[in-house]
């Protein structure tokens, strides 16, 4: 099977346009280092592709620190408790097995196959979701107030709602 690659974005400042590019190109080489038995290459490719697409959102919503691994986990669970028919925790799961088995070599062809094809179905539903506007969103538990405000740099309390989101880029991001 033939696998054609986007180009990567210029060096620099990259928008959230340019890490949904690099998420595509990720997971195309993440197929590609399979076919060709690369399996540890694959496996952290797959981690790639989902850690650009999420970091697409911290930026877009102008988050904090969206460099790290823990934050992109964040992201994550955000994500996932705001679009809940985007399956977005299973295939962080997913992801983060692909980047253990990339240092740890335990998972097999199809074990990295289905971690791919998990991230790779949940991709083109995030990067809709992306152009559209942040969903509402209420605080329901210490978990996620914790989240969102290492996400947001505010403080905030179970019950605060946004009705973006807590975007902090979007227009009307608190109500109380």
């Amino acid at each position: 099977m033939s696998t054609t690659v986007p180009a990567l974005p210029e060096p620099g400042e990259l928008t959230p346009d340019d890490r949904v590019l690099i998420s595509r190109r990720f997971i195309r080489h993440a197929r590609a280092e399979l076919e060709q038995g690369h399996r540890l290459q694959a496996a952290e490719k797959a981690w790639g592709a989902m850690a650009q697409i999420l970091k697409a959102y911290g930026e877009q919503r102008g988050w904090q620190n969206i460099g790290s691994h823990q934050t992109v986990k964040r992201i994550a669970l955000h994500l996932d408790a705001e679009y809940a028919e985007i399956p977005v925790a299973a295939a962080l799961v997913a992801a983060e097995d692909g980047q253990t088995n990339f240092y740890d070599n335990r998972m097999d062809t199809e074990e990295i196959l289905a971690a791919i094809t998990t991230v790779a179905n949940v991709l083109p539903d995030l990067a809709r979701a992306l152009h559209a506007p942040p969903r509402p969103f209420t605080i329901r538990d210490a978990a996620q107030r914790w989240r969102v405000r290492v996400l947001t740099g505010r403080d905030w309390e179970i019950g605060d709602t946004s009705p973006v989101g807590f975007s902090n880029t979007h227009r009307g991001s608190v109500s109380f």
